[in-house]
C-alpha cells in the first residue's frame, strides 16, 4: 500500500507539472486504447493483453520485473488512423544505470508481423512507427524514432542506422516518471512530433502514415540486468491536444558529434560539430536540415513570446487614433466653415453642424441661469432697503432692541434699590 501511495503521489505531481488532462478536454480520450488510473485497478481492463513477464503491480505495469526478463502490453483492438491522433506514454526505468542491450519500445504498427518478438520483445519486421528508449548506441541514452515498410528486418545493432529523429534522454534509474508524447497529423500540413515532458525532442513534416488500422503497444527487454521498465499511464486522443502545440523554444538536446573536415585547397584540418543526421552532409554548405532547424527556433521564439496580446493592443491604439483623427478633421472643417461665413461687422456665422446643437443649448441654459442669479441678487437688495430706498421695518426693530435692553436693565436695578430703601425706612420707624 505504501508503494501504491507513492506511485499515486508521483503521478499527481507529474500531472501538476504540466501533464494533466484538464487542458485536453477539448479532445476526447479514446478509452479503448488508454490506461487511466492504474493505481485504482486490481487487474488490467479487458481491452489490453499482456505478454512475457509483464504484471500489474501497485498501480503500474511492470514490464521487466526481474533480471533477464521481457514483457509487453498491447491493445486488443486495432486503432483506425484518421486525420490526427495523440498518444502519451508515462514510463519509468529503475534499478539500473549505464550501458545496456535492453530497452523500451513504443509501437504504432500494422497488425501484420506482431507475433515476431525478436526486437525488444516486439516485431523485428514491421510496418509503421517505433519509438525506442535505450542506452546501447554510440550516442548513449537516447530516444529514437524508426519508420519501416516491413521490407527490412531490424536488429539490436543495425537499428541505429535507420533512425530518422532522436534526442538525448537521461531516463535510467529515476523515481520520477517521464511522459513521451507522440503527435501526428496528416493532410495539407502534415506533422509528426515527439515531446518529452512538454519539451520538443524532434518533429518533421515529411512523414505520411498510411490510413489503415494499427496496433498500439509497449514492449521491453532488460537483457541481462535488473533494469525495471514500468508503464504508469497511457492516454490516446483522437486528435491533437493543446500540449502538442507548445512552441519549440525549449527543445531537448540533440546528439552531436565531432567530425574532421579537411580543406581540399589548403590541406588544413578542422573539427566540426554536427548532429547525427548531418554526418553525411558538407560542413561548408547550408543544408535544408540547417534551415529547418533555424526556422524551428525562430517559430519557437515568436510563439513563446505570445505576441497576440501585444498585437491586439496595438490594433486598439490604431483604431482609437483613427477615430480621433476623424473627429479632429470634422472640427477643423467646422471652424473653417464658421470663419468663411462670418459677417463684415465681426458677427460670427451660425454653425449648422447637428453634433454641436447640444453644446449650444447647454451654453444658452447656462447664460439664462446666470441672468436669473443676477435678478435674484437685485431683488434681495430691494428687500433690505425697501422700495423707496428708506430703512426697512426689520432694521428699525433691531436697532430699538439694542437700545431697550440696557434701559430695561437700568430700570430693574433702580427698582431693586428703591425697594431696599423702603424696607430700611420701615425698620427705622418701628424702632
Amino acid at each position: 500500500m505504501i508503494a501504491r501511495s507513492l506511485i499515486s503521489l508521483g503521478l499527481f505531481a507529474h500531472q501538476v507539472l504540466g501533464h494533466g488532462s484538464a487542458s485536453n478536454e477539448a479532445v476526447s480520450v479514446n478509452k479503448d486504447f488508454s490506461l487511466l488510473d492504474l493505481v485504482k485497478l486490481e487487474k488490467l481492463p479487458s481491452t489490453f493483453i499482456t505478454g512475457g513477464q509483464a504484471v500489474l503491480e501497485e498501480g503500474r505495469v511492470v514490464l521487466t520485473p526481474k533480471t533477464g526478463s521481457k514483457g509487453s502490453i498491447w491493445a486488443q483492438k486495432e486503432y483506425h488512423l484518421g486525420e490526427s491522433f495523440t498518444a502519451e506514454w508515462t514510463v519509468r526505468s529503475i534499478n539500473h544505470k549505464g550501458k545496456s542491450a535492453g530497452g523500451l519500445a513504443m509501437w504504432f504498427v500494422n497488425s501484420k508481423g506482431t507475433d515476431d518478438l525478436k526486437l525488444y520483445n516486439g516485431p523485428s519486421q514491421f510496418e509503421g512507427l517505433q519509438l525506442l528508449m535505450d542506452n546501447n548506441g554510440e550516442l548513449g541514452s537516447t530516444l529514437r524514432a524508426h519508420l519501416s515498410d516491413a521490407s527490412k528486418k531490424f536488429t539490436g545493432t543495425n537499428i541505429y542506422d535507420e533512425t530518422f529523429g532522436s534526442c538525448l534522454l537521461g531516463y535510467q534509474d529515476s523515481t520520477v516518471p517521464l511522459t513521451i508524447r507522440l503527435t501526428y497529423s496528416s493532410g495539407d500540413f502534415p506533422l509528426l512530433k515527439v515531446q518529452v515532458d512538454n519539451r520538443v525532442c524532434f518533429q518533421t513534416k515529411k512523414v505520411q502514415l498510411p490510413a489503415q488500422n494499427y496496433k498500439l503497444g509497449v514492449t521491453a527487454d532488460n537483457a541481462d540486468n535488473a533494469e525495471s521498465f514500468e508503464l504508469l499511464q497511457l492516454e490516446v486522443y483522437d486528435g491533437i491536444t493543446e500540449e502538442s502545440m507548445i512552441p519549440n523554444a525549449n527543445i531537448m538536446e540533440q546528439p552531436r558529434l565531432l567530425t574532421k573536415v579537411i580543406n581540399q585547397k589548403t590541406g588544413e584540418e578542422e573539427l566540426v560539430e554536427k548532429t547525427a543526421l548531418e554526418m553525411n552532409g558538407d560542413a561548408d554548405s547550408v543544408t535544408n536540415f540547417v534551415l529547418l532547424q533555424k526556422m524551428n527556433r525562430l517559430e519557437g521564439k515568436i510563439l513563446a513570446n505570445d505576441i497576440a496580446t501585444l498585437s491586439k493592443a496595438i490594433d486598439d491604439l490604431i483604431e482609437v487614433q483613427n477615430i480621433q483623427s476623424r473627429r479632429l478633421e470634422r472640427v477643423i472643417t467646422l471652424l473653417t466653415s464658421r470663419k468663411s461665413t462670418s459677417g463684415k461687422d465681426g458677427e460670427e456665422g451660425a454653425l449648422v453642424d447637428e453634433s454641436f446643437k447640444d453644446f449650444f443649448k447647454m451654453d444658452e441654459k447656462l447664460e439664462q441661469l446666470l441672468l436669473e442669479q443676477q435678478r435674484i441678487r437685485e431683488s434681495s437688495k430691494q428687500n433690505v432697503f425697501g422700495d423707496n430706498g428708506g430703512p426697512h421695518i426689520d432694521e428699525i426693530v433691531r436697532k430699538l432692541t439694542i437700545w431697550l435692553i440696557p434701559l430695561v436693565a437700568v430700570m430693574m436695578v433702580m427698582a431693586y434699590h428703591t425697594f431696599r430703601i423702603r424696607q430700611e425706612i420701615v425698620k427705622t420707624k418701628l424702632l
